[in-house]
């Protein structure tokens, strides 16, 4: 199964900030607000959404078979230790536009001690559109998430691979302020599953001008993450929802729903319990049961991804998988 992964590469800057920024956050100021905060040191480290989800993937690839994540992507003039560490983990570069002229696109996430984050992002290389050709690909073969990267290429994945056959989800997460309303409500009335937090969808909705309701009848299927209180599914078969893996020593939050999005896409391409994950599965009758254990085992790999710094730290084995899946949803 060739997994086509799409969205952003770039180095994550990860700062901690010990205190809440709602605590110097005046309500009455909110339309002229100035603050700095002063962080505890930071780290850098490889991500961007298309390359945390690959890496999701790649964990998963060395449990399961049929697993192969292409990573489409443009990256800047300094690509070569990202694409040493992407060879290291066993995720092709051949897909991944270089462009020389630009320096890789970087994030600067700051993290409160309730796992707010505020995030500043220069686009680099990521302003030049990857490209790519769907339309060479066997559909009955092939899955395709178009994260947030750039415009065009969402645009184009979106609609080419859903004109090539291909089974598409939609997850535009942090590039949504930069779209406008009809752009964003093509994507979605295009794609088979739309993708995101539960602050995204509200202003996914606000900025269509759909309730919930109507952002289901666009896309036929709707994820939505609530962070540690789980996640919902929700079909034209009715809406579950999905408790998050209990998580005790949480180090970093920053990775949990690119991780996520490697289970998710696991649990679609194949049957509906992890166990039997070695025989193939069908996209033309994805019920909510399957969905609903797509994000049980999303919610599992989270939960590694979050007990580690950065967004590609972290490792499991089947045993782990399974162990977590059995305490959290019994199996």
């Amino acid at each position: 199964m060739q997994i086509l992964v799409s969205g952003s590469l770039a180095i994550d800057r990860i700062m901690t900030f010990n205190g809440r920024f709602g605590d110097h956050i005046v309500p009455e100021r909110v339309h002229q607000i100035n603050l700095s905060f002063t962080v505890d040191g930071f780290n850098a480290y490889f991500g961007g959404t298309a390359g945390n989800i690959a890496y999701s993937l790649a964990m998963l690839g060395r449990i399961f078979d049929q697993l192969t994540p292409r990573l489409i992507a443009a990256i800047g003039s300094d690509y070569r230790d990202y694409f040493t560490w992407l060879g290291e983990n066993g995720i092709a570069t051949d897909d991944i536009r270089i462009v020389n002229e630009e320096a890789t696109a970087s994030a600067f996430i700051v993290t409160d001690l309730s796992d707010n984050q505020i995030t500043g992002f220069n686009p680099g290389a990521m302003k030049h559109a990857a490209g790519f050709d769907f339309g060479r690909l066997d559909p009955a073969d092939a899955i395709n998430i178009v994260g947030p990267g750039n415009l065009t290429d969402m645009a184009n994945f979106t609609a080419d691979a859903v004109d090539a056959g291909i089974y598409t989800i939609f997850d535009p997460g942090q590039s949504l302020p930069i779209w406008d309303a009809d752009g964003l409500a093509d994507c979605i009335s295009k794609a088979h599953l739309l993708v995101a937090n539960d602050y995204e969808m509200a202003l996914i909705g606000e900025k269509v001008g759909r309730d919930e309701a109507g952002l289901l009848e666009l896309a036929g299927a709707l994820v939505i993450t609530l962070g540690e209180r789980g996640v919902r599914v929700i079909t034209a078969e009715g809406d579950k929802l999905v408790l998050s893996v209990r998580t005790d020593n949480v180090v970093d939050p920053t990775g949990a729903g690119d991780a996520f999005r490697g289970g998710l896409i696991l649990g679609l391409i194949h049957p509906v319990t992890a166990a039997h994950a070695n025989q193939g599965g069908s996209f033309s009758s994805i019920t909510l049961r399957q969905m609903e254990r797509a994000a049980q085992i999303g919610s599992a790999c989270a939960h590694f991804a979050i007990q580690q710094p950065g967004t590609q730290e972290y490792r499991y084995t089947r045993e782990e998988l399974d162990a977590v899946l059995e305490r959290a949803y019994g199996g």
